[in-house]
């Protein structure tokens, strides 16, 4: 008990102590570096320090420093630099974190990078979350809110939102997100341009397309077409027919191989050239005049190919007979085709005869028969109107060479009223020119209040209407109910025809009448000179015409030609062997009237030097054909003359002429023979006829 008495005491002597020795530290205070707590002094913690004596507590260092130790005596012991957060220790001082870094602690520790394509909205950012706008670094695009890649053949140098930049024209990157334009280092050829060295790219030539982007050859258009222009796209665009050497455009329609005896050296759509006198080739689609090296000592077609046997004997291309193949066909043999020996053929409706030369039509019973409407007689005639649409003539023997118009893709046809449509106006185009079109006939429902008739022709390589008629141009009748028929003057060598009119009915069918492409189509009777008498080429034994065949024209020899009636829209064809090399002498073709009067002088300029052919076309309504040289000389070998008749006289008669070649071409496919005599002038002031 007292020991415990005796501890109890101790303590409460030590207790009592403590205390005095504390009130003894307060009241004296603590030293420098040193500040009172936990009731005694103790030393200031890092990043404080304490320049004074007494009570007072230790200081915080300036922002930015702090101590190395503790119990720092004096501001100067901050010493070592230190960064808050958003902020990183750089050149011996801190700065707030740039825009797209953040720091989330003290200290000296670098600012983070933001994650890619992501920065911050301002300097000195503190946490991840702060990098919340998005910006795309270089070879990036911003697409659907982030960011993508720069596609193949495009790149983007710069950070931002901006859009890639595409590879100058024909380059292309190696892969995608290029951060410069030196990596559009590869060639890359757009649609309609190839390289031919995987350096440049060339635009597709004519005649071939490229539709995809690469460096792939153009692709060449099928068959015998070509492009409009270079650079084509699309196979569609290899829409022109384009005939390649030895290759010649048929009817606008595709390209034909160039027969014998003719040549074509290039590219295009004229028409093959002819040999030489003499030559020919040895085989079809000659490209060069030196294929022409094939010498005949006879040949029997012009050109032709030399196919004799050793006997004088030939075999005729279609559409010639005779022992020389030196006699056409008629052109009413079917199909252009007659026996080869005797000229004997199966005729085309509106032919009859052994050689189908006569017009008209023949029942089973050899009996006339004609298309009129109605009371169809032998010995009845009929105007036009009364007969059947599409035939002509006195017995409406004769057949129009129609033009049938379509539209809907429906064939109108006359009195057929399920195929009449309401409409004031038809277009009617075909391939080949029509010659000399004489008449327009327009079928409708009614043809009471029809009225403002206009007709526009055009020619294809004219841009705009080549002739324009309005109803003071032209004469028009009724026929019946339905039908209205008219003419417009001039009216020839054109290949599409527009007509409009005003009328509450409906259009049931047009009818266009003209000969069609006469000058290859139609029937030629060739006449030929064998000494100072012209006879039909027919009865000689050579089929071609040459120098031993022409006519030596000099101004005292004059040419005319006689017609029974008169002939418009005409189209005059010379031909001739002779090369005037001088370039000098002048001609003259004049047009007579039916009285002798002057119609139409066409004189040539010593500038017009023709060889082998002169055409000359002329709408003028005349009687007869003069040809006369006016100075120097002139070879003349064949003359052809179409033109339609001003009335439906049935032959063409020549008196007083020489007897020379004539076409005659009727409008309505009536091809009528040419009856020719003999007439050279020797001398001017005297006229000698020879028989």
């Amino acid at each position: 008990m007292r020991k415990l008495m005796f501890l109890i005491s101790i303590i409460w002597i030590m207790l009592q102590n403590e205390e005095w020795c504390i009130n003894q530290v307060s009241a004296a205070g603590c030293g420098l570096g040193k500040e009172f707590r936990y009731s005694k002094c103790l030393n200031c913690y890092e990043n404080y320090y304490k320049d004074t004596e007494g009570n007072t507590d230790c200081i915080k260092c300036p922002r930015h420093k702090e101590t190395s130790i503790t119990g720092a005596t004096s501001v100067s012991d901050c010493n070592v630099d230190y960064c808050d957060i958003g902020a990183e220790y750089v050149d011996q001082t801190c700065s707030d974190c740039q825009v797209g870094f953040y720091k989330e602690t003290q200290g000296k520790s670098s600012c983070a990078k933001c994650p890619a394509h992501y920065i911050t909205l301002a300097t000195g950012a503190t946490s991840g979350d702060d990098c919340n706008i998005l910006y795309c670094g270089p070879g990036y695009e911003k697409k659907d809110d982030k960011c993508s890649e720069c596609d193949f053949g495009s790149y983007k140098i710069d950070k931002g939102n901006s859009p890639c930049k595409k590879c100058p024209e024909h380059k292309k990157t190696p892969g995608k997100g290029s951060q410069s334009m030196s990596s559009c280092s590869l060639t890359f050829c757009e649609p309609g341009f190839y390289s031919p060295d995987t350096i440049v790219c060339s635009i597709c030539p004519n005649g071939t397309y490229k539709g995809e982007a690469g460096n792939m050859p153009c692709t060449p258009c099928p068959g015998n077409t070509t492009t409009p222009s270079f650079g084509s796209t699309n196979i569609a665009q290899c829409s022109l027919i384009h005939c390649e050497k030895g290759l010649f455009l048929r009817d606008n329609i595709s390209c034909s191989v160039c027969l014998n005896g003719t040549y074509k050296d290039f590219t295009g759509n004229q028409q093959c050239i002819k040999c030489p006198m003499n030559t020919t080739t040895r085989e079809v689609g000659g490209t060069d005049i030196k294929d022409c090296s094939l010498e005949c000592p006879k040949i029997c077609i012009p050109n032709d190919p030399c196919k004799y046997t050793g006997t004088s004997s030939c075999v005729c291309p279609s559409g010639y007979y005779g022992q020389e193949c030196s006699k056409r066909c008629s052109p009413g043999c079917l199909d252009d085709s007659c026996h080869r020996i005797n000229g004997t053929c199966q005729c085309k409706e509106g032919y009859y005869g052994d050689k189908c030369l006569k017009t008209g039509i023949l029942d089973k019973n050899n009996k006339w028969s004609s298309h009129c409407k109605s009371n169809c007689s032998e010995e009845k005639r009929f105007t036009s109107d009364q007969c059947s649409m599409g035939w002509f003539g006195e017995f409406c023997q004769y057949k129009d060479l129609g033009v049938d118009a379509i539209m809907d893709n429906t064939v109108l046809n006359d009195n057929n009223d399920s195929t009449c449509v309401k409409q004031n106006n038809v277009t009617v185009h075909w391939q080949k020119e029509l010659q000399a079109i004489t008449w327009i006939r327009l079928v409708l429902t009614s043809n009471d209040d029809i009225s403002e008739i206009t007709i526009q022709f055009n020619d294809e390589e004219i841009s705009g209407p080549s002739l324009f008629c309005d109803p003071s141009d032209f004469k028009y009748r009724k026929y019946g109910n339905t039908s209205i028929d008219f003419h417009c003057e001039y009216s020839y060598f054109h290949d599409l025809v527009h007509i409009s009119w005003q009328s509450d009915s409906s259009i049931c069918s047009v009818y266009i009448s003209g000969e069609r492409n006469m000058a290859t189509t139609a029937r030629k009777v060739r006449w030929k000179n064998i000494g100072k008498r012209w006879t039909p080429i027919e009865t000689l034994n050579d089929g071609y015409y040459g120098s031993d065949g022409c006519l030596i024209m000099n101004s005292s020899i004059v040419l005319e030609f006689n017609f029974w009636n008169d002939i418009f829209s005409s189209q005059i064809i010379m031909f001739t062997d002779f090369p005037r090399e001088d370039g000098h002498g002048t001609f003259s073709v004049l047009l007579m009237g039916a009285r002798e009067d002057l119609v139409f002088n066409i004189s040539t300029s010593r500038k017009d030097v023709f060889v082998q052919k002169a055409i000359f076309e002329a709408a003028y309504s005349f009687r007869s054909v003069n040809i006369r040289v006016l100075s120097g000389t002139l070879h003349l070998c064949e003359v052809e003359i179409y033109g339609g008749l001003a009335d439906r006289a049935a032959f063409f008669v020549l008196t007083k002429a020489a007897s020379f070649l004539l076409l005659s071409a009727r409008l309505r496919e009536a091809i009528l023979r040419a009856h020719l005599s003999t007439y050279m002038l020797l001398d001017m002031s005297k006229s000698g006829l020879y028989l």
